[in-house]
């Protein structure tokens, strides 16, 4: 039985045990189907792929589910018995009622300490993207210098060929001149 039949056939048996609560499907048969699935739930759910904490909630839940189911069978249906037993009635809600309370707390303390992670992680991006930009920065400006180094050199190297020429012709005027007076 997969995870999700077992929610689908939870389902299916929490309706029967609220039919059978309200006097719709009232007999003996009704509870004794109910009291199958429940028991077919419970011994499957060592088999379900799922955590400690999960298994103990679904088990509190057929539990729950039984004891409703019990009290309802024992007084008769709804509205039956006295002021007692209304009270032991309102006893078990609030008791269900305390219990729901506290899976939410156990929920809600899941969802904080995702959120704690998730916000721990995003930080751990932003300083991530941090330090990237950073190397970006320091790439960039390392890149810029090297190009003015590149353009600076290409023009000392363009001067020292002019320099190079005219010391040449320099040279060769001279040369000239002193051919010519002799």
């Amino acid at each position: 039985m997969s995870v999700a039949e077992w929610d689908n056939e939870y389902a299916r048996l929490a309706r029967a045990a609220s039919q059978l609560r309200s006097g719709v499907g009232v007999g003996n048969d009704g509870d004794a189907n109910l009291r199958a699935g429940l028991q077919r739930l419970e011994t499957s759910l060592d088999r379900l792929p799922l955590q400690p904490t999960e298994i103990q909630r679904r088990r509190r839940l057929i539990q729950h589910l039984k004891e409703t189911s019990s009290s309802q069978t024992a007084t008769g249906g709804p509205g039956a018995g006295g002021p007692s037993q209304r009270q032991a009635q309102m006893q078990m809600a609030v008791q269900q009622q305390d219990a729901m309370i506290d899976e939410l707390a156990v929920g809600m303390g899941r969802l904080k300490n995702q959120s704690q992670a998730i916000h721990e992680e995003s930080n751990m991006h932003v300083n991530l993207l941090n330090d990237m930009d950073q190397n970006l920065d320091a790439a960039q400006q390392g890149l810029e210098t090297e190009t003015r180094r590149a353009v600076r050199l290409k023009e000392d190297q363009s001067v020292w060929r002019l320099q190079l020429t005219v010391a040449g012709l320099t040279v060769l005027l001279v040369m000239l001149i002193l051919l010519g007076f002799s």
